[in-house]
């Protein structure tokens, strides 16, 4: 199944897609802030230079995908209203943001669009006394929410001022900004993996590649699948990366669980070797990946299971025959193999024990 990709409209600029190297701290802000996503345990995808520096998508399925657009400043001095709308070539900062997030896309798909800048903002708000890292439009004095208002409406010929505007202040510092990057890293794993061991500078090199690869790609995708692929990181991807430089406290337990019943079906080495590949593949896949199609997976495995435990008289190869039998063709399709529908029902049964 195919899906035409929600974002395929024409791009405001494609520049910093070949000068991305002038936009490192946009890359470390985006693989912070998806991190942040994935220490929830959510479904995303990121894109860098896709209509705005970094567009955050909170699921991986086009009909339900909603976009978080953030622009993203490391000017010297800190953003007064003034410095917001000011023009340069006919366009202000915050013009340039307010298009990216056009009619053409849609606005009931975009949440929240962001200008993000290091050195804050000063804005004069309701109450002057609070110090906000995240300012939103109810925050602002309504002589100055007017102000912009007014100043926007004129640049881009438009009642275009939209109501879901966040100003933010990053807690990514612009200093040392990798290894906080890295060590944020290794507290999302000891997060999700408690007493596990992982290499979290490994895990930094291979996403921040692949978010700088993926970023300077500059060709549009009619096909959201093709975007997701060639130009996302997608959470997927992430919980792959992290569970490759991960060894988890129960590991040994599932493996060696593992090898019991492969001895029980009397696997020769090859055949065992193989099982183990699938094994593998699936328990790695199950045990990260917190997508629905996944949930939905574990739970009608695990539900055959508990309901044909009772008639396969402890044998292994019946329990496979039974579940098998029961489970609609269209949750088999999602197994290349036999024999990867048999390794999935095994991983299911030992993360029951």
């Amino acid at each position: 199944m195919t899906n035409s990709n929600p974002l395929y409209k024409t791009q405001r600029e494609k520049a910093g897609s070949q000068t991305f190297d002038k936009y490192m701290y946009q890359y470390h802000w985006a693989l912070y802030r998806l991190l942040k996503e994935h220490e929830q345990e959510k479904e995303y995808a990121v894109f860098m230079e896709l209509h705005e520096d970094v567009v955050l998508s909170d699921s991986l399925d086009a009909d339900k995908a909603e976009f978080e657009f953030n622009q993203v400043k490391t000017d010297k001095g800190s953003f007064s209203e003034t410095k917001l709308i000011r023009l340069k070539n006919g366009s202000s900062v915050l013009g340039k943001l307010i298009s990216s997030s056009n009619d053409e896309i849609g606005r009931d798909k975009i949440k929240t669009i962001n200008l993000v800048a290091t050195k804050g903002f000063k804005l004069t708000q309701k109450n002057p006394r609070m110090s906000l890292e995240n300012i939103g439009i109810n925050d602002i004095d309504p002589k100055s929410l007017q102000k912009l208002s007014d100043a926007i409406e004129k640049e881009l010929q438009a009642d275009n001022f939209p109501i879901n505007l966040h100003f933010i202040v990053p807690d990514l510092p612009e200093k040392s900004t990798q290894e906080t990057v890295i060590g944020y890293i290794a507290s999302v794993v000891e997060k999700l993996y408690p007493h596990s061991s992982t290499k979290a500078r490994d895990i930094y090199r291979l996403l921040i590649d692949d978010l700088v690869r993926k970023g300077t790609i500059s060709f549009d995708y009619p096909l959201w699948e093709d975007l997701l692929e060639k130009k996302g990181l997608t959470s997927i991807t992430v919980t792959k990366v992290i569970n490759q430089f991960t060894e988890r406290k129960n590991d040994l337990d599932v493996y060696r669980n593992l090898d019991a019943y492969l001895d029980e079906l009397g696997l020769k080495a090859l055949e065992r070797r193989k099982w183990k590949q699938s094994f593998d593949r699936y328990y790695l896949q199950r045990i990260g990946n917190k997508t629905v199609a996944q949930l939905d997976m574990t739970k009608q495995l695990n539900e055959s299971i508990d309901k044909q435990l009772r008639y396969c008289n402890d044998e292994i190869e019946r329990l496979f025959t039974l579940v098998m039998d029961e489970l609609p063709e269209l949750m088999k399709n999602f197994f290349a193999e036999e024999i990867d529908l048999k390794t999935a029902i095994l991983c299911e049964i030992i993360l029951k024990e």
